[in-house]
């Protein structure tokens, strides 16, 4: 080669380089935006009207927290515009759930209430009857041993145990020696084992390692050998006298019951009766004495405030089959401020039916059902009337209820989850790939194998002849005469099921049709072919092409809820967007 030639060549493989190189110098954008570059990029790259801008350094820290990458490396251009566009419409179903109104969605407002009814309830009972109990520490004890009915308990201890059983030994790794002895000679060999392993906690084995390693116990070894709190009375005699009989920190000797050999390890023991008031218990006790002092202020509380409902009932629906009434059909009205709807009194209907053995409640059974439902309003106008609704936290609580359900109807745009591919879709997307679903094992074949190809053309000839197939083979394959149909009926097949030279030739026959010989490294093959499948039918692979389906559904889907939220906020993207490197998941910030 001429040096002018050689010349050509280097310039042609370090042009790119060279291209690459200046398009970096004179300013036309980074190869990727990374944690070392990412102080460079402090351009918009997307606007929404005057509402909202998004920073290139804000969509970076939303990447580096987001779980995406989880090995790291880079992110593509494509990949990081999919990340930008869930930031971005989240944060416009949000602007548009701001004007939204919820109680147009009844299913949404519904739950909504109930929500904001049990966040009032909750709050009105924090005020008036928890926030009203004062206890001291010398109140908790006094409470704690003057109440054994709630804090006694019964002896136990904290097990651990490892078991040594015949049934482990036969299923362990020398299972084979273990099933050839006598029973005899098993219980004799595991007595030994267990000595074995009692010996090496002798010697300053831990406890859990052995029982870890050794335990025949299925439910403790995964736990190294830990049972748990255990009662008198649970395992098999002699448990009890051993168990109960040891201090804390004892390791047993060996006994044995009809499961096997055992060795115990007792870590704590607690004795019947009321515990030492210890931190635990004193924290348990102080929770009883509140509740117990909660009750005595709540349940007259309560009483009163169901005594004080007034109901006014829609007569002339209370004899009509609650199901069949629309859902928002008022049903009575509690003390003229709140109104229960038919489709409340669904959630007790069934059980009133069962317990009084009836097709339809009456209009008396449906009173009844409508002052038991009201006690739940009376508690939310308490609050009201008391001021709940106006405190800060509860107005906080209360938005951000009411923005959750209405993005969440925004947001329903996004997805169709109940959407299925209708049976037209599904058989155009088989016939365009209909060359992707081949059969595995498109070929039914039988063979006779012989050693001679003039021989195996006799063979044939018989089978042309009309000559059952398969009673040749019985005469005419090799081997055992108790075998040869089942070793000539080779089944279904596929490429790899058989040597290529016999299968290319049983790929050529046609079905029905019987080969000349062809010789593989077995011999010579006469093949039957029985059928063929050129490819799975649509039925066989509905499986696979619905889920494809349903994701480019889904896909589509949300571009077209995307677009309509861009079009309706005027999203702009001012700015190329460039691939973004990301580290590990486990070196991000948290």
């Amino acid at each position: 080669m001429h040096v002018k030639e050689v010349e050509v060549l280097y310039m042609r493989r370090i042009w790119p380089v060279i291209i690459v190189l200046t398009l970096w110098v004179t300013g036309c954008g980074p190869a990727f935006i990374s944690e070392g570059n990412i102080g460079e990029h402090k351009y918009v790259v997307a606007r929404v009207d005057t509402l909202y801008s998004l920073r290139m350094p804000e969509l970076y820290e939303a990447l580096v927290h987001s779980k995406l990458l989880p090995n790291g490396g880079t992110l593509s251009s494509n990949q990081v515009k999919a990340f930008l566009d869930s930031i971005l419409c989240d944060t416009l179903a949000g602007f548009e759930a701001d004007r939204l109104d919820l109680s147009e969605h009844y299913d949404s407002y519904r739950i909504y209430k109930q929500r904001y009814h049990r966040l009032l309830t909750t709050r009105y009972l924090d005020e008036v009857v928890y926030k009203t109990i004062i206890l001291d520490s010398q109140e908790v004890v006094d409470f704690y041993n003057r109440r054994p009915d709630l804090f006694a308990v019964e002896e136990q201890v904290l097990l651990h145990q490892i078991l040594i059983s015949p049934l482990g030994l036969k299923n362990g790794p020398d299972s084979l020696h273990c099933r050839s002895l006598t029973p005899e000679q098993l219980e004799k060999e595991t007595a030994e084992y267990a000595q074995q392993i009692r010996r090496l906690l002798d010697f300053g084995e831990p406890f859990s390692e052995v029982a870890h390693k050794y335990s025949h116990d299925t439910y403790s070894q995964d736990r190294d050998g830990l049972v748990g709190w255990t009662k008198r009375g649970v395992y098999l005699d002699p448990f009890d006298s051993i168990a109960f009989a040891m201090e804390p920190g004892d390791i047993s000797q060996l006994y044995h019951d009809k499961s096997g050999w055992h060795i115990l390890y007792v870590e704590d023991h607690i004795a019947e009766g009321v515990p030492s008031l210890d931190e635990q218990q004193y924290g348990t006790a102080m929770m009883s004495l509140k509740q117990d002092k909660a009750n005595k202020i709540g349940v007259p509380l309560r009483d009163s405030l169901l005594a004080q409902i007034h109901l006014v009932f829609n007569e002339e629906l209370l004899d009509t089959n609650v199901y069949l009434v629309d859902k928002p059909t008022w049903a009575a009205i509690v003390n003229g401020q709140d109104t229960i709807e038919f489709y409340d009194m669904w959630t007790f209907e069934n059980a009133y039916r069962k317990k009084y053995d009836v097709d339809n409640t009456t209009p008396e059974m449906k009173k009844a059902m409508l002052h038991t439902f009201a006690g739940r309003y009376a508690f939310v106008q308490a609050a009201r009337t008391t001021g709940i609704d106006t405190l800060p936290d509860v107005v906080a609580g209360e938005a951000a209820l009411r923005h959750k359900y209405s993005k969440a109807i925004i947001s329903e745009g996004r997805r169709e989850a109940l959407w299925n591919p209708p049976d037209s879709l599904i058989e155009k997307y088989y016939n365009e790939h209909v060359s992707e679903y081949k059969a595995e094992k498109p070929l039914r074949i039988q063979h006779i194998i012989v050693d001679d190809s003039v021989f195996g053309e006799f063979v044939r000839d018989q089978a042309l002849s009309g000559v059952d197939f398969i009673e040749l083979a019985k005469e005419y394959y090799p081997g055992e005469p108790s075998i040869r149909a089942d070793l000539a009926n080779l089944g279904e097949i596929g490429p790899k099921d058989v040597p290529p030279e016999l299968y290319n030739v049983a790929l050529t026959t046609p079905v029905g049709g019987i080969s000349h010989p062809v010789k593989t490294q077995y011999g010579y093959h006469i093949v039957k072919v029985l059928s063929q499948a050129t490819s799975m039918s649509v039925d066989q692979v509905r499986y696979k092409i619905i889920p494809i389906l349903r994701k480019e559904h889904a896909h589509q889907v949300f571009n077209k809820y995307r677009n309509e939220l861009y079009a309706h906020f005027n999203v702009r993207f001012p700015h190329r967007i460039y691939p973004v490197h990301l580290r590990p998941l486990t070196d991000r910030p948290k």
